[in-house]
């Protein structure tokens, strides 16, 4: 056998086929080695009827034969079909012509399910689009997302970046001894540094490591050897979970591996790139290889890491037909920073519209809420007020076309009615700013969409126009077909407001388990503008051109409906494109030949103020304060029973105790072992929790998780329960699921009985079936949401008919505790 070469079934590089060819022909064989779990592979045999068999690393291959046609003008080529359709023409030239992909959706609803239900037409998915219908525009992406993981490696490499210790610990990447042994003298260095700094035990270590750094181009060019080893894991470590759906959690450590990327701060030692060429993946070598002729020409000569990005998203986006982008980014919101980066775009954009005909422009975003996972910022609320000073100093400039409101979606967005309101104001001093906010992706605050429109509405001064408003995936509201949904429509269509849709993203942050009832459709024939957004593609194994084709072939969208959806389109470039125009010309005059830099600083100096003056949500208690006499450990030595029913809702969602679930609540708690098990809740005490603790009796622990900021009525029920708690780091109920899988399914083996919830509910489960520890989970069938993400990970989960099904869980229960100790 010879090796011939390879390709890819999926954007991520997950579905690896290696041909070879053969005294007889050519053969292939199929890998997903960054699927250890074997749901993907073993699903994809299934669905093409082909056996498996073992690889030498001891997972699962699918292995066949690719035969060899001759066409017309006697040349041949080897043809690869998976269950009748075509995957790949393959020339003897070593050319090959990949047919059909598997998009990204696709691929995580087969790797967290073992009982996978999409056909062949919806899996194997033929990459062509229709001319008239092409989408030319990503109106929803993010700064940091945009670039594929072989990218930013590109960069690291070409820039020189520092790359933390603590990355190549986590990822377990393997260095020469030369560098370990820099490693080491660096890390002493940084151990004095932080000998006082506060911090101890792990939180210590990781500040430490965090603070150790090696050159990145060094880390990778001189340590070839095991490059084709680190390599995978790096690109693994900068896209979204692997194995299943994620949650917010997995996306905010994404984020902060790709920020070392992204926002890279550059080595002080330099070394040369000469041997780049040996790296051992061909689109990282021609990306650096790139780089490097663009440093010897006089547009690109010495540009910024920032603006290589801007180039090569440009690049990116003008290979799959997109002209105009805007991009989300937190950098414009903030003082110290917005000037310098719009002094950047301003010197490189022209250039890359020159050469791409790509126009980007940006959003300045707010968080709705600061990344919990950066555990020394978790209860900092961000100066909101500054921020939007900020907004205002700049948005004269053409780069910037509005705002955003980014972040999870765990909170009424009517908290933010204050934020809205100065962004309008905003919008009143500049007719074609855009307000963008992110709602309508949590189908526990379904209100959200109808009431961002309604805080804008309320917002307007006396004979101001509706300004340009657009909403950031729009997936859950009232039932569309009820009178509710049908004015919120008419709402909708009436004030202009557009939606951007994100298909992969909704799936793969665990959003959307079910493409069935996606309410698209239902918009579009109302008369709604919708269009399409990556999300920022590359973290989530897509991109504009696999994100139209899912849109299309996975809602089974009509030729009707992507023409609306152009047109909608076309309407939107059309006016942006206006609107950058104008404001060029008229920023120009303002910046009357003075450096673009110095002159936003000097409009951000006047705007911003030294203390904020806005609050953006209703005053709540301090839950550690107040509760403070009931904060305790959830004992090591017993299994956590987790009960999902009361805390687990949207506020317009009562949970309605049942007779038979409370016959099996009482069932477990007359059976299970006061000493081996507890039970941990959330933190309203109603439905089926506040049944638990009458059951209970005081014969078992129970242990509440609450958020930050309580209420009143909950911190005296929670008082009078005398519970034990566990004070999470999110400041929402809706964001809870985090702090169960950090208590919980990340640590010790459980137990799940989900009887009732909304996507807080989904969230937990999903970390439950995502975690560490083996959990073994209950789902009651007649709770809606949750048994439609049973489904989704069906071969991990249960399903609770009624009372009899406690005798399965105090067997599973037992058999938890029994591989505990």
């Amino acid at each position: 056998m010879a090796y011939f070469g390879k390709f890819y079934l999926d954007k991520e590089k997950d579905i690896i086929v290696e041909l070879e060819l053969t005294d007889g022909g050519m053969s292939y064989i199929l890998r997903t080695p960054n699927h250890a779990k074997g749901n993907l592979i073993t699903n994809l045999a299934n669905l093409c009827s082909l056996p498996l068999s073992k690889g030498d690393d001891g997972l699962k291959v699918i292995r066949g034969e690719v035969p060899c046609y001759v066409d017309e003008r006697n040349r041949e080529v080897y043809v690869l079909r998976l269950a009748d359709t075509k995957v790949a023409n393959i020339y003897p030239d070593g050319e090959i012509e990949r047919k059909a992909y598997i998009p990204a959706i696709s691929k995580t609803l087969m790797s967290q399910t073992k009982d996978y239900r999409l056909d062949v037409k919806k899996t194997l998915v033929k990459t062509y689009i229709r001319r008239e219908y092409k989408f030319r525009t990503d109106f929803h992406t993010h700064m940091s997302a945009n670039l594929d993981a072989d990218l930013l490696i590109a960069i690291g490499v070409y820039h020189q970046i520092r790359y933390p210790l603590y990355y190549i610990k986590k990822l377990k990447l393997r260095c020469t001894d030369g560098q370990r042994q820099r490693l080491e003298e660096a890390r002493r260095e940084a151990v004095k540094r932080f000998e006082n700094c506060g911090l101890s035990g792990k939180y210590l270590t990781r500040k430490i490591d965090d603070n150790t750094f090696i050159n990145f181009a060094d880390f990778i060019l001189n340590n070839l050897e095991n490059a084709a080893f680190n390599i995978p894991k790096i690109r693994a470590s900068l896209t979204i979970l692997k194995d299943g759906q994620a949650v917010f959690t997995n996306l905010e450590k994404v984020y902060l591996y790709r920020y070392v990327f992204t926002k890279g701060v550059i080595s002080d030692e330099k070394i040369e790139l000469k041997n780049y060429r040996d790296i051992p993946d061909a689109d990282i070598i021609s990306a650096i290889g790139q780089m490097i002729l663009d440093d010897e020409s006089p547009e690109y000569k010495g540009l910024s890491l920032f603006q290589n990005k801007l180039l090569w998203i440009a690049r990116c986006a003008k290979k799959r037909g997109v002209s105009y982008l805007e991009i989300s980014d937190t950098s414009l919101a903030k003082p110290e920073a917005a000037a310098h980066t719009l002094a950047q775009a301003h010197d490189v954009l022209p250039k890359v519209e020159r050469e791409t005909g790509v126009t980007i422009r940006f959003l300045a975003a707010l968080r709705r809420i600061p990344l919990t996972i950066v555990r020394d910022k978790a209860g900092a609320l961000e100066d909101t007020q500054r921020q939007l000073c900020v907004i205002r100093a700049i948005a004269a400039d053409p780069y910037v076309a509005g705002s955003d409101i980014v972040g999870e979606e765990i909170n009424d967005i009517r908290d933010l009615r204050a934020v809205i309101e100065e962004l309008v104001k905003i919008a009143s001093e500049h007719r074609e700013f855009v307000i963008r906010i992110h709602a309508g992706e949590n189908d526990g605050l379904r209100d959200n969409v109808a009431n961002s429109l309604e805080c804008v509405r309320e917002a307007l001064a006396e004979g101001q126009p509706m300004p340009r408003l657009r909403i950031g995936h729009g997936l859950y509201t009232a039932n569309l077909r009820s009178a509710k949904g049908r004015q919120l429509i008419d709402s909708l269509r009436e004030n202009l407001v557009v939606l951007e849709f994100q298909l992969t993203s909704n799936v793969r942050l665990n959003n959307l388990s079910s493409l069935e009832n996606h309410p698209i459709r239902q918009y579009l024939r109302g008369g709604v503008f919708c269009v399409q957004g990556t999300d920022g593609g590359a973290l989530y194994g897509t991109d504009s051109i696999d994100e139209q084709l899912a849109l299309e072939r996975l809602l089974d969208l009509s030729y009707d409906d992507m023409c609306a959806m152009k047109h909608a389109e076309e309407v939107v470039r059309e006016t942006s494109m206006h609107d950058y125009t104008e404001k060029t010309k008229a920023f120009d005059k303002l910046l009357n030949g003075s450096d673009v830099e110095k002159y936003l600083n000097e409009k951000i100096a006047e705007a911003v103020p030294e203390k904020a003056a806005i609050v953006i949500a209703p005053q709540k208690l301090d839950s550690a304060e107040c509760l403070s006499g009931q904060i305790r450990e959830i004992p090591t030595d017993k299994v956590p029973v987790v009960v999902l029913g009361g805390s687990f809702n949207s506020n317009r969602h009562a949970t309605r105790v049942k007779e038979p679930m409370l016959e099996l609540l009482r069932e477990l708690t007359d059976r299970l072992d006061p000493e081996r098990f507890c039970f941990v809740i959330g933190n309203r005490l109603t439905g089926y929790e506040r049944e638990l603790l009458n059951l209970t009796g005081g014969r078992f622990e129970v242990f509440a998780i609450v958020p930050t900021r309580i209420t009143a009525a909950e911190a005296s029920r929670l008082k009078k329960s005398g519970v034990g708690v566990r004070v999470s780091i999110e400041p929402t109920r809706m964001g809870l699921y985090k702090s169960f899988a950090y208590e919980i399914f990340k640590r010790r083996p459980s137990v799940v009985i989900a009887l009732d919830g909304n996507s807080a509910g989904a969230n937990t489960i999903q970390e439950a079936k995502n975690g560490k520890r083996e959990a073994r989970i209950f789902v009651n069938r007649r709770a809606r949401i949750l048994c439609e993400k049973a489904r989704a990970i069906q071969g991990y989960v249960s399903f609770i008919e009624d009372k009899n099904s406690a005798e399965a869980i105090l067997r599973d229960a037992q058999r938890v505790w029994e591989k505990m100790i």
